[in-house]
C-alpha cells in the first residue's frame, strides 16, 4: 500500500469584524504554491468567490448565487490600471484649480470610493512586544503612515504553523496582479513578511483603522493547517455565464 501524499495547499479560516455589523463576515482562503482561492460570506450572508492562477495570471470574480463570473486577465489588469491611472491624473489637474478646502473635501471623497485605497504609501511597521494568537506566541507591530498609528498587527513564524514561506508565494504573484490595476491595492493583499515590509512572519491577526471614520476592522485567523484540494475548486463551473466589466469594453 502507497503512503498517502503529504497535502501541498494551506486552508485559512477568517472573521473579520468592521466594528458596525452585528455578524461578522469570514473567509476562507484555500491556497497552494501557484494557485489560491477565497470564498468570502459577508455579515449580510453574500457570498463570493475570488480564484487567482499565479501561472496563467487570469483572476475570477464568481457570484455562486447569480451563476455568473467575471475574468480579468493580465492585459485586462494592465488596461484597467491605464484607465485608473489617467482618471487620477484628470483628477489631480482638476484639484490643482481648487480652494484648499474644496481640495480636501475631494481628496475625502475620493479616500471614500477607493475603500482606503487611495492612500500612496505603506504602512511604516515598528515591533512593539509580543502576544498570543491562534494558540501560539505572536510578535505584534505596529503601522504607521504620515506619523499617525493606522493598524496592529500580530505575526507568527509560518514554520511555527507548519508552513513555510514557499506556501504563500502566490500571495505575492496575486499582489503584483492587482498592482497593475492600482498600486495601492496591491498593497493591501497582506502576506508573508520580509525586510521590505517591515515585519516577519505570518499575519494572524490585524487591525486597520479608517482614520476618517475612526472604525476599526479586525481579521483574525481561527484556523490554519495544511490541506489537499481538489483541481475542481480551482476553476469556475462550466454552466456559469460570464459577465463583462463595463468598462472593459467586451
Amino acid at each position: 500500500m502507497l503512503p498517502a501524499a503529504a497535502a501541498d495547499g494551506v486552508l485559512l479560516v477568517q472573521t473579520v469584524d468592521d466594528g458596525a455589523k452585528t455578524t461578522a463576515a469570514s473567509s476562507q482562503v484555500q491556497m497552494e504554491p501557484t494557485r489560491i482561492r477565497t470564498e468570502i460570506h459577508d455579515g449580510d450572508g453574500r457570498r463570493q468567490v475570488v480564484i487567482f492562477n499565479g501561472v496563467t495570471e487570469v483572476l475570477h470574480v464568481v457570484d455562486p448565487a447569480a451563476r455568473t463570473y467575471m475574468e480579468v486577465t493580465r492585459a485586462d489588469a494592465e488596461k484597467l490600471g491605464g484607465m485608473m491611472s489617467a482618471a487620477m491624473a484628470a483628477f489631480q489637474q482638476q484639484m490643482a484649480n481648487m480652494s484648499p478646502e474644496q481640495r480636501q473635501m475631494m481628496e475625502q471623497k475620493m479616500a471614500g470610493m477607493l475603500g482606503g485605497a487611495a492612500s500612496v504609501a505603506r504602512p511604516e511597521y515598528k515591533k512593539v512586544g509580543t502576544g498570543k494568537a491562534l494558540g501560539h506566541a505572536c510578535d505584534q507591530y505596529e503601522g504607521y503612515m504620515a506619523g499617525r498609528k493606522t493598524s496592529e498587527i500580530c505575526t507568527v513564524a509560518p514554520e511555527t504553523l507548519g508552513f513555510s514561506l514557499a506556501d504563500f508565494a502566490v500571495l505575492g504573484k496575486l499582489s503584483d496582479f492587482v498592482r497593475r490595476i492600482l498600486p495601492q491595492l496591491g498593497d493591501q493583499i497582506v502576506g508573508a513578511g520580509s525586510p521590505e515590509l517591515g515585519y516577519a512572519g505570518i499575519p494572524v491577526r490585524t487591525a486597520t483603522t479608517d482614520p476618517r471614520s475612526g472604525r476599526t476592522v479586525t481579521m483574525q485567523v481561527t484556523e490554519a493547517r495544511r490541506a489537499t484540494f481538489d483541481d475542481a475548486i480551482f476553476a469556475v463551473p462550466a454552466d456559469y455565464k460570464q459577465t463583462v466589466m463595463p468598462t472593459m469594453g467586451r
